[in-house]
């Protein structure tokens, strides 16, 4: 699983850090961070996005999604 995050279109609303609940998205100097390795309902994050900034891909070919923002 990876999360693709396109900063270009995000709003900085911070819906997806409340919907965080252990620590796997952060907002620190102004960027989202995104730590995969946190035991998060990513599904759930993505769909919070009001602009479908974050993807969660399981797909093993990352090479045609968004760039990778963590």
């Amino acid at each position: 699983m990876k999360i693709f995050y396109d900063e270009n279109i995000c709003v900085r609303c911070l819906a997806c850090v409340s919907e965080s609940e252990c620590g796997g998205v952060t907002y620190d100097g102004g960027r989202l961070h995104f730590d995969e390795t946190q035991a998060e309902d990513w599904d759930n994050i993505a769909a919070i996005c009001p602009v479908a900034a974050i993807e969660v891909r399981r797909s093993p070919d990352w090479t045609q999604q968004r760039s990778h923002t963590s």
